[in-house]
């Protein structure tokens, strides 16, 4: 009889595990899936770390910066502050990420 108890135990675990590991892996947090290089035309490129930092690749300049995320909101900061920080609303349609703020609406691809 304990033998059947501990086995039924053991199997719940097993499931209970398997359950939290499947919901875990289908998570995907906007961060991550922000994360990575964007382009909008091969020429404006921004780039996402893992750490909320970036960079804006613009006609051979470089910029650095740090970004926040707060739901469906990117708030990037840049590092020079003669560069105009930016808050955008953003979404994914198929392999597209849109953001629209006060500057305009654009449309990247993620970059291979």
């Amino acid at each position: 009889m304990k033998k059947k108890i501990i086995v039924m135990i053991v199997l719940i675990l097993i499931v209970v595990c398997a359950i939290i590991a499947l919901l875990l892996g289908l998570r995907k947090t906007p961060k991550t899936s922000l994360i990575g290089t964007w382009t909008t035309d091969g020429v404006t490129i921004y780039k996402f770390n893992k750490d909320n930092t970036g960079n804006l690749i613009v006609s051979l300049k470089e910029y650095q910066f740090t970004y926040e995320i707060d739901k469906n909101t990117l708030k990037i900061d840049f590092k020079n502050e003669k560069s105009e920080d930016s808050e955008y609303t953003y979404t994914f349609e198929d392999n597209k990420l849109i953001l629209e703020g006060d500057n305009g609406k654009f449309t990247f691809i993620r970059k291979q």
